[in-house]
């Protein structure tokens, strides 16, 4: 009977068990204009960010108020971009048709020609011209003052800018300009140039007055713009702003705007004036479906900042409410235009966004930004008529709008001339600090720009350089072992487990505080208390009480980068020395060996070799070495970057100042001691006998000089002659010292 083989079952693997999804619910939420609270953000397309950022209006420097908000969407973009992972379309568009650049262009023109080439130093006919100007400028702007010109510096003084600014908010600029006018006409030593600045504020209001309505070549009016365009794009790049997907210009959408104008007025909602204009129709539009002013409605019946959003060139006295705004503007003489089918004109501010973002993000857009101060009017009336244009309900998503900034409390503002430029403000930080400004608090807020917060940027900036230079040398050192076959143990210990722990923990904090309205200020914190942790880990290898592995901390090292990269911060390694730093260094080494040769030839004190030791420390500073002393008596070699450098030889000679004012109140008090010394040596000659002669205050003395009888015949009272008796011991005493010193002496002689 033939023996069966057993069948085997079918090899399979085991049963995988699926690992449980610990992951937090916790979804990014950002701040929303539309309904001033933060909303779970959610993009149309999933990965996806349609973005929209209002640009700069170029007719002037780029100023701090500018960098807030350009810095602030900067920061924001690369969080969303880079973080989170985002695909971001970044559109921003360039404001080179507006009324403020059609009058900044103009008067610049009308100064040129009718100044600067005219006149080339100061005469009598310039001084009568600049006093007419100033009597016009007080009149127009200043009626507060009604007195004789000459009168006007004193009166300035009087007056209470601060009472009148409440309801006049450009009353300082006026005040100022005149002023500066003013002393420019009646300083007899002024230079040409200075005083062309002194008088152009208040010149330019009359020469365009006078001749603005002349000028009329296109020319003039892209000229100015597109020098302050290119003005503001190095700004941007000094401060590591990321450049748009796509930058949009106002003047290359003309075609574009007109046709939105006519779709517009096709949808029920806009209207054309009898002088070529075309106005939006707000009254019609609340009232229709959709909802006008969205998200600033307490303030459309605002007259101020409705006026204040047409232009100073537009008269608004053909519109049928109060309310409505331009689309299109009828242009007048000294005006740039376009021809369309209302006539000759140009776009009207508001239309102009909605234009060119529409074009490159279609009827609604995830993200929308600008500056809290384009909410009402400008914003309010982009969504008004995008929606009358698309006529649907929302066109978009999310408002983001950056805080204010404020200087010392006051707001800044181009318009009020009380502005720092991007460019002064370089001067005086980095663009890494400036940086740090904005993203240690809140983008929505609004942001005080004081010493307080500088000394907290600066402080911040310290502590990641420090950290960075300090794991650098550490790094080295870890290298330059290995290569030189020393053992180098690899063993994780509990504090490299802990420190690890505190890392992974900052990482949830971090996209705890970026899922949270992109709170950058929160993720900072965070990253130095991480740098906390691991200062406290490399000091306690410092004292031996464990053995430093490197791993950990470079971990840390390329997350803080990692992060610091993220949000914009520059942190490339400025450590890196130069062949001429190298021939420094041999020459110092060079030095330092010849030194330590001769003492070693000639027998030297231990203590020079130290003070030697810490000359070389200190010259090395000066090409970025630095040598850090630990208790196992070994240094830590930091190559250091300008900014450390520089604090270290300021150290340095704090140091050596505070050592010689030491020596110096040494000596000092050597010369007050040699001085006491001799007066005690001048005093110990004088035998106890000789103590008391003195005619002027004793007649009679006894067989030891001791006085009896006073300079007025009266015998020296019993309590008197004890006191002297006293006197007489303690002379005698130090007299005696003397005597056997100079004894002593004389026998060593």
């Amino acid at each position: 009977m033939s023996q069966q083989i057993p069948i085997k079952a079918p090899v399979k693997q085991p049963e995988w068990h699926r690992p449980k999804d610990l992951s937090p619910p916790t979804k990014l939420k950002i701040y929303n204009s539309l309904t001033r609270t933060k909303n779970e953000f959610i993009p149309i397309k999933p990965g996806h960010i349609t973005w929209y950022s209002c640009g700069p209006t170029v007719y002037d420097h780029s100023h701090m108020g500018h960098a807030r908000n350009y810095v602030s969407t900067d920061i924001s973009r690369r969080i969303l971009q880079d973080y989170f992972g985002y695909n971001v379309k970044f559109i921003q568009n360039v404001t080179d048709i507006d009324d403020k650049i059609i009058i900044a262009a103009r008067q610049q023109y009308l100064f040129d020609e009718h100044i600067t080439k005219r006149y080339k130093e100061i005469n009598d006919e310039l001084k009568e011209k600049s006093n007419t100007f100033l009597k016009f400028y007080v009149s127009k702007n200043i009626p507060e003052f009604s007195g004789e010109i000459d009168e006007f510096i004193n009166w300035s003084k009087t007056v209470n800018v601060e009472e009148i600014k409440i309801a006049k908010p450009k009353f300082p600029m006026y005040l100022n300009a005149a002023t500066k006018a003013y002393e420019a006409i009646t300083n007899e030593n002024i230079s040409f140039d200075h005083y062309l600045l002194g008088i152009k504020d208040i010149a330019v209001v009359s020469l365009d007055k006078e001749y603005g309505a002349s000028v009329t070549d296109p020319e003039i009016f892209k000229k100015l713009p597109a020098y302050w365009e290119n003005k503001y794009n190095e700004d941007m790049l000094k401060l590591n702003v990321l450049p748009p997907t796509f930058t949009t210009r106002v003047s290359e959408y003309i075609p574009d705007i007109i046709e939105y104008v006519e779709k517009i007025i096709s949808n029920g909602y806009a209207y054309k004036t009898d002088d070529g204009s075309v106005y939006f129709d707000t009254i019609k539009y609340e009232n229709s479906k959709h909802d006008y002013a969205k998200l600033q409605p307490w303030n459309k019946g605002d007259m101020s900042l409705i006026n204040d959003g047409e232009g100073s060139l537009s008269s608004g006295t053909s519109k049928r409410n109060a309310s409505d705004f331009a689309l299109w503007k009828s242009s007048k003489p000294g005006e740039p235009s376009w021809p369309s089918i209302w006539g000759k004109g140009r776009p009207g501010w508001h239309i102009e966004c909605s234009v060119m973002a529409s074009d490159l993000t279609g009827s609604t857009m995830d993200i929308h930004s600008g500056g809290i101060d384009l909410c009402f009017p400008h914003h309010d009336n982009e969504l008004a008529q995008s929606e009358a244009y698309f006529d649907n309900n929302q066109w978009v998503n999310y408002f983001m709008h950056n805080g204010h900034l404020h200087i010392e409390g006051q707001k800044m503002s181009k318009s009020l001339k009380n502005f720092i430029t991007i460019e002064e403000a370089l001067k005086e930080y980095t663009p890494n600090q400036l940086r740090l400004v904005f993203l240690l608090n809140p983008w929505e807020k609004p942001l005080d720009f004081k010493d307080s917060l500088i000394t907290e940027v600066k402080t911040v900036e310290s502590t990641f350089n420090k950290f960075f230079t300090i794991v650098h040398a550490l790094q080295n050192e870890n290298n330059n072992k290995v290569q030189n076959g020393e053992f180098v143990s690899k063993r994780v210990t509990d504090s490299e487990k802990q420190l690890y722990e505190q890392l992974e923990n900052a990482q949830d904090q971090i996209d705890v505080a970026f899922k949270d309205n992109l709170s950058s200020g929160s993720a900072i914190k965070v990253l130095i208390n991480l740098i906390g942790s691991a200062n406290s880990y490399i000091q306690a290898a410092n004292t031996g009480s464990i053995e430093l592995k490197i791993e950990v901390l470079s971990q840390i090292a390329n997350y803080i980068t990692k992060i610091l990269n993220i949000l914009g911060l520059e942190t490339k390694d400025n450590t890196k020395e130069s062949s001429n730093d190298v021939d420094v260094a041999i020459k110092l080494l060079s030095q330092f060996r010849d030194k330590i040769r001769n003492f070693s030839i000639n027998k030297a004190d231990s203590n020079e070799y130290l003070k030697a030791s810490d000359e070389l420390r200190n010259q090395l500073i000066n090409i970025g070495v630095s040598l850090d002393d630990r208790p196992d008596g070994s240094a830590l070699i930091k190559y250091i970057n300008e900014t450390e450098k520089q604090q270290l030889i300021e150290q340095q000679e704090t140091k050596l100042k505070q050592q010689k004012e030491k020596e110096n109140r040494k000596k000092q008090l050597a010369e007050i001691e040699a001085k006491k010394e001799q007066e005690k040596l001048n005093k110990m000659k004088t035998p106890p006998s000789e103590l008391f002669k003195n005619d002027k205050l004793y007649k009679e003395y006894d067989e030891q000089g001791i006085p009896t009888i006073d300079v007025n015949g009266e015998e020296i009272s019993k309590s008197m002659k004890k006191k002297l008796m006293k006197q007489y011991q303690q002379q005698e005493k130090l007299h005696n010292e003397y005597l056997k010193k100079v004894g002593d002496e004389e026998i060593k002689m």
